[in-house]
């Protein structure tokens, strides 16, 4: 042929690479954590600023952090009955609390702090699915965001599927959707109020509840085999209750746990029972995606799908490449659609304005996906009144029971 070298003979040319790509979402949230190790007993035992993958089931590992926030904090995500991986970046120990959150939220350029967390997968093949610096990233300096919360909000982006979960102050409700306001045009995170109550080493003490909150979502992950559940309405199983009262009341809105879920920010009511709908985003532009299932079911298609559809790079522009490509998103939509994560009727469109010739020639090529997520009831509402003809009922029913009895002297009138 003339289109290969010149040969006198048979010769296979064999391609075993799959002609359709599977595109599957991550099998496990890993958590990433950021903080000072202020009591580590051997001070070389893990770098600064770098990230290293924490086992929560190796004690060895564990003992290594010494006591503090980061061995508490993982204490809460066991408490939680799981066992994950922790992506933990130790940041250099601050004399006072701001240096200590500078340090924290870190340097972008020198890959610092929070900042870390964006290098795992280089580092250690995994990335956190959800990223927590409890202790640090409650505080409103200068009447402004966090640093290290305005950090995971970044680092979120870079990671696409990934969520921050920070704690807000727990002063009052106000003083928390004042915080969540912070991030109101952000759809990467959750913001928790109050703190949870432990009882840890013979003593009752408060810690911020984001590891308690990321551990439960890591948890209805697994239950569900996919990040498409939503893990709110579900008991927090470590904590003995809560920092402050969070009054709610069934069949009334006017309550604090209401107050804060519809300003962005999630709480614990009843003591255990988890009550977080709804990320921070309720900027009109973001309230339409507020809902943490949508957003994070979202979020793991569009990054599930990057790493398989490499398959059709350096492949020639054709009909053929086009269906194979067509044909692995379709699948990958279906499968979400039977999973229970997107509502059926998706689509997989070429539109030819999108894919004008000049592109075309250089290469490029645009699909567009049009799919809409599975949204997690959230407001129920159950209209009572009265229903009068019933009584029309009623009265049949009674004539029919009367002319049953055919007796004497008994009869029924309309």
């Amino acid at each position: 042929m003339a289109s290969t070298s010149a040969n006198v003979g048979v010769r296979v040319l064999s391609d075993l690479r799959s002609t359709t790509a599977a595109i599957d979402t991550r099998d496990s949230t890993a958590i990433g954590l950021c903080l000072p190790l202020p009591n580590i007993p051997d001070t070389n035992a893990i770098p600064f600023d770098e990230p290293v993958r924490i086992a929560t089931d190796d004690p060895v590992q564990l003992a290594a952090l010494g006591p503090g926030l980061a061995y508490d904090a993982i204490r809460q995500i066991k408490g939680e009955g799981i066992e994950t991986d922790i992506v933990f970046v130790r940041a250099q120990d601050g004399a006072d609390l701001e240096t200590q959150i500078g340090h924290i939220s870190g340097d972008a350029n020198a890959h610092t702090g929070v900042w870390a967390l964006a290098e795992a997968l280089s580092h250690l093949q995994i990335e956190p699915g959800l990223i927590i610096a409890p202790g640090y990233d409650s505080q409103r300096l200068d009447n402004a965001a966090n640093p290290v919360a305005t950090a995971i909000d970044a680092v979120c982006d870079r990671i696409i599927d990934c969520m921050g979960v920070v704690n807000t102050p727990e002063t009052s409700r106000e003083a928390a959707a004042e915080y969540a306001n912070d991030f109101a045009t952000s759809l990467n995170m959750i913001a928790m109020y109050p703190q949870g109550r432990y009882f840890f080493d013979g003593a009752t003490v408060s810690r911020p509840l984001s590891p308690a909150v990321a551990a439960a979502t890591v948890r209805r992950d697994k239950e569900a085999g996919s990040p498409y559940k939503a893990a709110w309405n579900r008991p927090l199983k470590g904590v003995t209750g809560m920092s402050q009262i969070v009054t709610y009341q069934d069949g009334r809105s006017d309550h604090d746990a209401n107050y804060l879920v519809q300003r962005g920010v999630g709480t614990v009511i009843e003591g255990k029972l988890l009550w977080a709908p709804f990320s921070t985003a309720t900027d009109p532009t973001t309230v339409g995606y507020r809902s943490i299932k949508r957003i994070r079911t979202r979020r793991a298609i569009e990054k599930a799908m990057l790493r398989p559809l490499r398959l059709y790079l350096s492949e020639d522009i054709t009909p053929h490449a086009v269906t194979l490509l067509f044909q692995s998103l379709s699948e990958a939509l279906e499968e979400r659609i039977y999973a229970g994560a997107i509502i059926p009727g998706s689509e997989v469109i070429f539109d030819k304005g999108l894919n004008p010739t000049n592109l075309l020639r250089a290469g490029g090529m645009r699909v567009k996906l049009r799919f809409e997520e599975t949204p997690d009831l959230t407001d129920l509402g159950i209209h009572s009144e009265p229903q009068p003809e019933a009584f029309d009922v009623l009265s049949d029913n009674i004539r029919v029971a009367l002319e049953r009895m055919s007796a004497a002297g008994i009869r029924y009138v309309a």
